[in-house]
């Protein structure tokens, strides 16, 4: 089945935030209209509103096999970079104790360090690498219109300044991992801190079931002007990505 739904699922904070329901492991045909269209906004607000534009991959223990030998095949092409995602709406991260896992289940402990590798190589480089990925529910964008390095710089100082444990200080970099959950209403201080210097955000999140798009600038207009027809007009407003020009 092509992925081919976009829906408005509110405004949060100010933030305008979508979800492209996205299956993962799917034909990478059926990813077509969505690459397109994601190619499309990062290109746009890239020439447009003058945004860099980072991009990051993640692998956890439990990534599909699809994503681990994707990124084997051209991470010589990315020069990857590994730093460190942190949920702003949970505790900082630190190591587990004893006492954290005493009644778990060894083979289901909780993933407690949120290894994400960034692509170095700049430019196209960093679109191919979000088209490349994406479908394996390990891609992240965060465009800004900070210089890359001092969007950086910026977010690790502000994650640094809560995590205390060592083995988490160490890290060139950090970068928050929005899901549904961080999105709720009203939003937490730390989300909006750590999202208050990025104009556009792109996150596959296989616990949402999607693509999550959050953005501080209005995307309705860009939407149509991309093509995407509107298909619904409720609560929660829907788009179809099919009209894109391929």
């Amino acid at each position: 089945m092509p992925v081919k739904q976009l829906i408005l699922l509110g405004k949060p904070g100010g933030l305008e935030y979508w979800i492209v329901p996205c299956p993962l492991g799917a034909r990478p045909d059926s990813y077509d209209a969505l690459r397109q269209f994601l190619e499309s906004l990062v290109a746009y607000m890239s020439r447009e509103l003058g945004c860099s534009h980072e991009s990051f991959i993640a692998l956890s223990r439990k990534a599909d096999p699809s994503a681990k030998f994707l990124f084997a095949e051209n991470a010589r092409h990315w020069n990857p970079e590994t730093g460190l995602g942190v949920l702003p709406h949970q505790p900082p991260p630190r190591m587990i104790r004893a006492a954290d896992v005493s009644d778990l289940d060894p083979e289901n402990l909780p993933q407690v360090m949120h290894t994400l590798f960034r692509v170095k190589k700049a430019g196209n480089v960093r679109l191919n690498a979000m088209t490349t990925m994406l479908g394996t529910g390990s891609g992240l964008q965060i465009l800004s219109r900070l210089d890359g390095t001092k969007l950086l710089n910026a977010l690790k100082d502000e994650h640094l300044e809560l995590i205390e444990d060592p083995l988490y200080r160490i890290f060139p970099w950090y970068v928050p991992l929005l899901d549904k959950a961080a999105l709720d209403e009203p939003l937490i201080p730390r989300t909006i801190e750590v999202t208050r210097r990025i104009t556009l955000y792109i996150r596959e999140s296989p616990e949402d079931g999607g693509v999550l798009i959050i953005s501080s600038e209005p995307l309705t207009g860009l939407v149509e002007q991309f093509g995407c027809k509107q298909l619904d007009y409720g609560k929660n407003p829907q788009w179809t990505l099919e009209g894109i020009p391929s």
